[in-house]
């Protein structure tokens, strides 16, 4: 019932699904849905939290290094490997980023549902980012591991975005893990952009004054 939930939601949207739509998904009377869930926002609550509790006990061993891992080698495996691909691919993802674009109907049990959800998975991925992080990066920058999580869920929900419109990046994955390596080597501090790299520059003012000399 709650896999023929989330195919009709992908499909229809929030506004578009009803519980009839599932119930036939799924090859149930309609009253049988009704029998479990209230309403359609229950039904769809109840899909986004048994997703999220699946996800989220497999992911704990996962996060954690492997022996002789180095820094580099543990995001590459984490954010890029294709082990990780379920790690971004999770059912109650999908489903909250649909339901956070439709806020026609903000009073949604499983958007807010959702939203917290997120939260969470916010405050453990800096978690881990503290962890994971150099010590003497972290010592330059304390925010850093802040920033990234919220760089990386960003990014996680444009992809979904994309996804659901056909339009995915097939290398998301690989340029997600490259761009957080990036960020985490050259942290940007404040708003002060990095100054232009002079050193590896043509000097041709310089050669200019000494061919008129």
């Amino acid at each position: 019932m709650l896999a023929a939930a989330f195919e009709v939601v992908s499909k229809y949207g929030y506004n578009g699904t009803t519980v009839a739509k599932v119930a036939a998904k799924a090859g149930l009377p309609v009253g049988s849905v009704y029998w479990h869930y209230e309403n359609k926002d229950q039904l769809l609550v109840a899909l986004i939290e048994d997703s999220y509790e699946r996800w989220h006990s497999q992911i704990g061993q996962y996060q954690q290094p492997l022996p002789g891992e180095t820094f580099e080698q543990h995001v590459y495996r984490v954010f890029c490997s294709p082990a990780s691909r379920p790690y971004f691919a999770a059912d109650f993802w999908r489903l909250g980023v649909i339901l956070s674009v439709e806020k026609s109907v903000p009073e949604q049990a499983a958007r807010k549902r959702f939203l917290k959800i997120r939260e969470l998975q916010r405050e453990e991925l800096t978690s881990w980012w503290q962890r994971t992080l150099p010590p003497e990066t972290l010592e330059k920058d304390p925010e850093l591991p802040n920033r990234l999580s919220r760089f990386t869920l960003a990014l996680q929900d444009g992809n979904a975005i994309a996804g659901s419109s056909g339009e995915s990046v097939d290398d998301f994955h690989r340029m997600l893990a490259a761009s957080l390596l990036h960020l985490a080597r050259n942290p940007l501090l404040g708003d002060t952009p990095p100054a232009p790299d002079t050193a590896s520059r043509p000097r041709t003012a310089s050669r200019s004054r000494a061919s008129a000399a």
